[in-house]
């Protein structure tokens, strides 16, 4: 192997599929990247096993070949190279060589044969979609996933693809979040994948901003999605997400309309004397206000009412003040649907204009 790269296009590569490789594993050579040269470009490769993340740019390749080496130590050399730069790779035997001007550096390599590959896979079902429409529906439901559950199926982000509608749905049995979106493309028939926790947040790095549409591929264990020059395969979580339709309530006893950015600054300040485990704050709706209140076991406390301008039905109860700021600021929208049946069935959050492609429901907390 032998090729001349630009370190910018390098570095923008390397940054994309080192997000997977960890310094230590293992097997060794999952600290490794996989380095693919011919036909004019690089293309990279990283996998933890779970999550693989292939990556491409333009090069001069004077010889193709391929080799492996340690994916973050390339990375940091990489990186301190001057921007704009050219680098001449080449590999020998056993050593991969970088030069750059009077810097010159040697990495050792591991067998290629064993580097493992996710790519040979059957794809069941393939469609098309807006990217910033997958990122969104991840973004605002991933804050709910579970962490470590003995419930493995709510340690990730459920994804549900049926006709026109693509849904992200995430719940950690204290809460749920459900985001939906409408496409162009017809996706076919229903279909629902569990993207695991670490795979969720790879991802929403890995999405862009733009509107351009992205290729998304389902098996039964997998599921992929090509951007551009950018591939991204995790394995999915084998089980079936809960029926978030019985969790979600279909009407409320009662509705009240909160003005967003008043509540949450309110529950910003009352939250900072909440105790630190539980976070635990309670909510009061009386006459034409809502009030918050926290207490601590130091005995601090902080109390605050807020007038909403209009008789609202009395009611309270104990939440975590974390929950109802994540779903609050993940809302879109000046102001707030907050509905409840009794104090036991928890809350009902959504936007003022009644759509209903963003609800979360948060559980209540005793205090």
């Amino acid at each position: 192997m032998r090729l001349t790269i630009g370190r910018d296009e390098l570095l923008k590569a390397l940054n994309v599929v080192g997000s997977v490789v960890e310094r230590r594993q293992a097997k060794p050579i999952l600290t490794h990247v996989l380095i693919k040269a011919g036909d004019g470009e690089v293309v990279l490769t990283g996998t933890d096993l779970e999550i693989e993340v292939v990556a491409r740019c333009a090069a001069e390749v004077q010889e193709p070949g391929v080799v492996t080496v340690p994916g973050r130590k390339f990375l940091d050399i990489v990186r301190t190279l001057p921007g704009g730069s050219t680098l001449r790779c080449e590999m020998d035997a056993t050593r991969f060589r970088v030069a750059m001007g009077k810097s010159r550096f040697q990495l050792a390599t591991l067998p290629v044969e064993d580097f493992p590959n996710l790519m040979d896979v059957q794809w069941d079902v393939r469609f098309q979609v807006p990217r910033v429409d997958l990122k969104r529906i991840i973004e605002k439901t991933e804050f709910c996933m579970a962490q470590q559950d003995v419930r493995y199926y709510l340690n990730g982000v459920m994804l549900e693809f049926s006709g026109r509608s693509l849904r992200a749905v995430a719940a950690d049995g204290h809460r749920l979040a459900f985001c939906a979106a409408q496409v162009a493309e017809e996706l076919g028939a229903e279909r629902q994948i569990i993207v695991p926790r670490k795979a969720v947040g790879e991802m929403v790095r890995f999405l862009g901003n733009e509107s351009a549409p992205l290729e998304v591929s389902v098996s039964t264990n997998h599921v992929r999605v090509v951007q551009d020059d950018l591939v991204f395969v995790s394995k999915l979580v084998d089980g079936r997400f809960p029926d978030y339709h019985r969790v979600i309530p279909q009407t409320v006893k009662e509705e009240v309309t909160l003005p967003r950015a008043s509540v949450l600054e309110m529950l910003g300040r009352v939250g900072v004397v909440s105790t630190e485990k539980f976070r635990g704050m309670r909510l009061r709706f009386q006459g034409t206000t809502l009030a918050a209140s926290a207490t601590n076991t130091d005995r601090d406390e902080a109390w605050e009412e807020l007038d909403l301008g209009v008789p609202v039905p009395e009611w309270e109860t104990g939440f975590n003040v974390t929950y109802l700021v994540e779903a609050m600021g993940a809302l879109e929208g000046d102001e707030v649907l907050f509905g409840w049946t009794n104090t036991d069935g928890g809350a009902r959050l959504k936007g003022k204009n009644g759509s209903e492609e963003q609800v979360y429901v948060v559980m209540p907390v005793r205090l």
